[in-house]
C-alpha cells in the first residue's frame, strides 16, 4: 500500500479486530473449553492474512472479504453477544439475547479460578472487552475503507488530468 493513510488505519483496524477475536477466543474456550481452540485460532489469524493478501496484490476482493468478516465479528460477537448479553446484564439491564444459556445469573464454564466469583468476572468481563473491542474494529474499519476509496478517487482524477495539468 502506498497510502501511508490507509496503511495507519489499515493497521490499526488489524489491531483491533486481532484483539477483539483473542479477547472473545479466551471468553469462549474458558466457557465451553479447549475443543473451539482451532476454530479461534483460524478465526484469530485470518484477517493478518487477508490484510497480507490486499498489501501484496492490491485486490479489492481481500478488502471485501476482509471488510465482511470484521462486519460478521462486530455484528454477532461484538453486537449480539458482547453488548446484548454481557454489557446489558452487567448495567443491570434486561438482557436481550437469543444465545443459550444467556439468560443465567451465572454461566457455568468448563474452566475455573480461584472462585466463582472471580470466574464469573472473567467471562462477564471479556464479554464486555468484546462489545468495547468491536466499537474500535468499527471505527477502523470505517476509517480504513474510507481511506482507501479517498485514494482510489484521487487515483481516478490525477489519471483523468493530462500530465502537465495542475491539480485543484
Amino acid at each position: 500500500m502506498k497510502n501511508p493513510i490507509a496503511n495507519t488505519y489499515a493497521r490499526l483496524s488489524l489491531i483491533s479486530i486481532t484483539l477483539t477475536a483473542i479477547i472473545t477466543a479466551s471468553h469462549h474456550v474458558f466457557r465451553d473449553g479447549f475443543g473451539l481452540i482451532v476454530p479461534w485460532i483460524i478465526i484469530i489469524l485470518l484477517p493478518y492474512v487477508l490484510i497480507r493478501w490486499f498489501t501484496h496484490t492490491g485486490t479489492k476482493w481481500a478488502v471485501g472479504i476482509y471488510g465482511l468478516y470484521n462486519i460478521l465479528m462486530i455484528t454477532q460477537l461484538g453486537v449480539v453477544d458482547g453488548f446484548l448479553d454481557h454489557t446489558l446484564k452487567a448495567l443491570g439491564l434486561q438482557h436481550m439475547t437469543f444465545l443459550p444459556g444467556g439468560e443465567a445469573e451465572v454461566v457455568k464454564t468448563v474452566f475455573s479460578l480461584w472462585s466463582p466469583a472471580a470466574g464469573n468476572i472473567f467471562y462477564e468481563g471479556t464479554g464486555i472487552l468484546t462489545f468495547i473491542g468491536s466499537v474500535f474494529a468499527t471505527v477502523y474499519l470505517y476509517q480504513f475503507v474510507r481511506a482507501l476509496r479517498h485514494r482510489t478517487e484521487k487515483g481516478a482524477k490525477e489519471q483523468v488530468r493530462g500530465s502537465g495539468e495542475a491539480g485543484a
